[in-house]
């Protein structure tokens, strides 16, 4: 039985609701140390480009949208200017010393938006940009709200292509505004002109089946979004699969607004979005094992998605005579 309050139809409201249902948990400070990711990703050519990850500490996310586990890799308090490059610094060294291969891209996730200045200072920019010089291309996150005179200025700066990734979602306003995204796809179109006319790359995420979406609705809508991605200009997209790793989505799962996803639509959003060759698409598959029913073919479901994450291609489905006899 749900024993939360029903979900708030008022913004302010919905981000004390969600608030409200987070679990205690021991956040960053000054002292900790951002994790770091090495990774191959296709480039605009198909060739494997070697791609680092920092995950940068820095203050919360000014929205509280209600799938976000983010925050807790945030600080409570902003950090002092100066921070935010050490970090940068030091992850860049560490990268640098798990591979041999040249890093070509990099990227500075950090729980939150890049052109928030409460978590990343506008003090910060150059000595950040001094140290990127050597990468071909540096991909940030942010929110489409927040894209603007920040944004260019920091490009100014980079020797580099800057990238902005920015979370979609999905292609629906009535969803984006119960999502407590706090943007309209207007808005995020918006974002994307300014992008293109100052020849600024960007990534869409776009989520599969999230809260409030039927799951015969599923598929029809993940291609719209990442349709609507493409058409506003993004180079790619990434389609992550909805995860209950929240007091409020499991809130919602019990109470009916969040149909928990099957490893069959991933398939079939993953395999549909690529047939729509408009561009590069990816399935995130972190953490995707939440989705395993069936140990026998797991394992080759996952290595089909990530040579199909590669090669851009669509391969055969995975037969099983376990889960699917006959």
């Amino acid at each position: 039985m749900n024993n939360s309050p029903p979900y708030p139809d008022a913004p302010s409201q919905r981000s004390r609701w969600i608030r409200s249902l987070r679990k205690e948990t021991t956040r960053p400070d000054q002292t900790s140390q951002p994790a770091i990711l090495l990774e191959t990703e296709p480039d605009q050519n198909g060739d494997p480009i070697q791609t680092g990850t920092i995950f940068l500490i820095n203050r919360e996310c000014p929205w509280t949208c209600v799938m976000c586990d983010l925050w807790q890799h945030t600080t409570v308090k902003p950090l002092p200017i100066g921070h935010v490059p050490r970090q940068i610094e030091q992850a860049i060294a560490q990268l640098k010393s798990r591979t041999v291969e040249p890093i070509r891209h990099i990227k500075l996730y950090n729980s939150g938006s890049f052109f928030d200045v409460g978590a990343i200072p506008l003090e910060d920019y150059a000595s950040i940009a001094g140290l990127l010089d050597e990468f071909d291309r540096v991909i940030v996150e942010c929110h489409p709200k927040l894209i603007g005179a920040h944004t260019l200025k920091f490009a100014s700066m980079l020797p580099s292509k800057l990238e902005i990734a920015m979370g979609l979602e999905t292609a629906s306003d009535d969803i984006l505004q119960r999502l407590n995204k706090r943007f309209t796809l207007s808005d995020y179109e918006h974002a994307c002109t300014l992008l293109n006319e100052h020849s600024i790359d960007h990534r869409a995420f776009v989520m599969i089946q999230p809260p409030f979406v039927h799951p015969k609705q599923t598929q029809e809508l993940c291609l719209k979004s990442v349709q609507t991605a493409f058409e506003c200009g993004a180079v790619c997209v990434a389609i992550i699969p909805t995860r209950i790793t929240t007091g409020a989505m499991e809130a919602l799962r019990q109470s009916g607004d969040l149909h928990p996803l099957t490893l069959k639509q991933v398939e079939s959003c993953f395999d549909a979005a690529l047939d729509l060759r408009l561009g590069r698409v990816w399935l995130d598959l972190w953490d995707l094992e939440h989705l395993q029913t069936c140990p026998t073919c797991f394992e080759h479901r996952k290595n089909r998605f990530e040579t199909m994450n590669a090669t851009q291609s669509i391969l055969p489905k995975t037969t099983c005579t376990t889960c699917q006899p006959g």
